[in-house]
């Protein structure tokens, strides 16, 4: 089935895994399909609704894996041992952020529908955050991806600014998770978006973009629209087609989007969690013009993204 536009269609926001196995237990159950999240998996449900292209905003949860590993040291370890052991699993850690990072480039490469994004960590230094960036934009990563939530740090955290201004000088979009996060029982406002401002006043060439419009906080995203030339967003998760029963009827999704600015929204559907398909049709059933539309699912992704 392919899509009913006639443009092809941009999901800016996907994760995709090395197996299937891998993928489900990243979704902890909380997906709203059956998915697995591999390439193989996503080209085929692409090739199915019309999408041309997805961007693989793939992350390493770094803090939840170095808190279990904390977790498993010997209690009777001296002060310098605990010093050794812990700078030994921060390591380890962003040893596996940039394997990650390493895949997703590669699999980027192997298929040129699928774009690459690269994770990276506070915890890390200065030099490796830039190293990584540098080492990855040759590999052919084409943004960053940061989750304030489950990494545990504000955006406006001066630990990155680095990467913001590495960010800006290469031209590289970063995209934020933003709002409320599913995976964490415990309320966090890490990614609210009153922390958002800082960077967007301090790196004002910077592409910065809101993911999930902020979990449904349309006014404070229309706020940061009309305030920051540089601010955008997507609408994975909080518009979409999959859910069973949507929070949001078709009026109220489209005036969100039109509230926010539809020039200034992408189209995502955070696959594997959500089906990429059913997303993009509930979009064109919307009740917006076709300029609309068309900016939402595909030219504002080809705008921002420099695709």
């Amino acid at each position: 089935m392919m899509s009913d536009s006639d443009f092809p269609i941009i999901d800016a926001h996907v994760h995709t895994y090395r197996s299937r196995e891998i993928g489900r237990q990243a979704m902890m159950g909380t997906g709203q399909t059956d998915y697995g999240g591999t390439p193989e998996e996503l080209l085929e449900l692409m090739a199915h609704g019309g999408i041309q292209k997805a961007v693989m905003v793939n992350m390493t949860p770094v803090v939840e894996m170095s808190d279990a590993a904390l977790a498993k040291l010997p209690a009777d370890l001296s002060p310098a041992q605990r010093v050794e052991a812990e700078d030994d699993i921060r390591r380890q850690m962003i040893g596996r952020l940039q394997r990650r990072n390493d895949w997703t480039c590669q699999v980027a490469r192997e298929h040129p529908h699928l774009i690459a994004f690269i994770s990276l960590d506070p915890s890390m230094s200065e030099e490796e955050l830039v190293a990584e960036i540098d080492l990855r934009r040759e590999q052919g990563a084409r943004g960053i991806k940061l989750h304030p939530a489950n990494q545990r740090f504000y955006p406006n955290d001066r630990r990155l600014w680095p990467v913001y201004d590495r960010a800006q000088a290469l031209g590289l979009p970063i995209i934020f998770h933003s709002g409320a996060f599913a995976l964490r029982p415990q309320a966090t406002d890490h990614a609210h978006p009153r922390h958002f401002p800082e960077v967007l006043s301090a790196f004002p060439g910077l592409t910065a973009i809101m993911a999930h419009l902020a979990w449904g906080d349309f006014a404070a995203c229309a706020d940061l629209a009309s305030a920051y030339p540089n601010v955008f967003f997507d609408c994975c998760g909080v518009i979409n087609g999959t859910a069973k029963q949507s929070a949001l009827s078709d009026d109220e999704a489209a005036a969100a989007l039109q509230q926010v600015g539809t020039e200034r929204v992408m189209f995502g559907s955070d696959y594997p969690w959500f089906d990429p398909v059913l997303d993009a049709g509930r979009i064109q059933r919307l009740p917006l013009t076709d300029a609309e539309k068309r900016a939402v699912l595909h030219d504002n992704a080809v705008r921002l993204l420099a695709l």
